[in-house]
C-alpha cells in the first residue's frame, strides 16, 4: 500500500467530528491536500476510493461525517440537527484544522463535494476564497433551494423524514436565503464538475448554469449516468478527478 491511513478528529462547535487522513507512504516536504465532502445521508466511507488514489499519487487527503449529515455518520450530532449552514461550519472547521497541519502547503488545499457536499463545498469556498486553491465538484446538489423552496413558511415543529434520514425544523431553518449562484461566483479559482445526462435527482441543466457562473470551470458530462454513478463511470470520474488536481497542484 503506497499510502498510510489514520483517524483525525476535528472539533466544531462541541462536536467531535470524525476524520480519516490519507498521506503518501514517501511523504517528502508538504503535499498538497484534498478535503472530501460526502453527500447527503452518505459518508466518509463513500468518498475513500477517491481519497486512496489521491494519495498513492503524493496527495493528502482527508475523508470526514458531517455532523448529522446520515443516518450512519461517525459524527456527534443528530440528523435532525443537520442543516445546510451546519455543514459549511463542519467543513470551515476541517479546513482550518488541515491548514494548521505541519504537512499542509496552505497554497495548495482543495475540495471535493459530492451532491450535498458538492453544493456545501461551493457555498464554503466561495466565503473563503484565499484559503482554497480549487476544487471539483460530482453532480452538485444546487436543485437543493428550489427543492425547499415551499417549505420556508411552513414551521414544522415534529421531526420528518427525508431520503431515509429523519430531520427538522433545523434544516428548513438553515437553508441559504440569497441567490446560490450569485454568491458562489466569488470564487474565482478553478473548478472541475462532473454530472451524469440521466440525472432525475438533480437536474443536468443546474451544472450547466453553475459552470458559466464560475470564471475557470469545466464540465464533464457523463451519458446515461444518474445520480450515483456505475463502477465504470466513477472509475473514468476518479481518473479525471486525479488529473485536474494533478495539474493545479504539480
Amino acid at each position: 500500500m503506497n499510502y498510510t491511513v489514520k483517524e483525525m478528529p476535528c472539533k466544531n462547535s462541541g462536536k467531535t467530528i470524525f476524520g480519516e487522513l490519507y498521506l503518501p507512504a514517501e511523504c517528502s516536504g508538504r503535499p498538497p491536500s484534498v478535503i472530501l465532502c460526502h453527500g447527503y445521508n452518505s459518508s466518509y466511507s463513500h468518498v475513500i476510493d477517491l481519497a486512496q488514489i489521491l494519495s498513492a499519487n503524493g496527495f493528502a487527503a482527508y475523508c470526514f461525517d458531517f455532523c448529522g449529515g446520515s443516518s450512519i455518520s461517525k459524527s456527534e450530532g443528530k440528523t435532525t440537527e443537520m442543516s445546510i449552514e451546519t455543514e459549511i461550519s463542519d467543513l470551515k472547521a476541517v479546513i482550518a484544522m488541515i491548514s494548521e497541519c505541519d504537512f499542509a502547503d496552505t497554497e495548495r488545499i482543495y475540495l471535493y463535494g459530492e451532491s450535498q457536499g458538492g453544493f456545501v463545498s461551493a457555498l464554503t469556498a466561495a466565503q473563503m476564497t484565499d484559503s482554497i486553491a480549487g476544487m471539483a465538484l460530482l453532480y452538485p446538489a444546487f436543485c437543493i433551494p428550489h427543492n425547499w423552496a415551499d417549505k420556508k413558511q411552513d414551521k414544522n415543529t415534529a421531526p420528518f423524514d427525508f431520503m431515509g434520514m429523519q430531520l427538522s425544523q433545523a434544516f428548513i431553518d438553515g437553508l441559504p436565503e440569497y441567490n446560490v449562484f450569485e454568491a458562489v461566483s466569488a470564487f474565482m479559482k478553478p473548478v472541475m464538475i462532473f454530472h451524469g445526462d440521466s440525472d432525475k435527482l438533480v437536474d443536468l441543466s443546474y451544472s450547466e448554469r453553475l459552470c458559466r457562473t464560475f470564471v475557470d470551470c469545466r464540465l464533464k458530462c457523463f451519458e446515461n449516468e444518474g445520480h450515483g454513478f456505475s463502477p465504470k463511470a466513477r472509475k473514468l470520474m476518479r481518473e479525471y478527478a486525479l488529473e485536474f488536481f494533478s495539474e493545479l497542484a504539480f
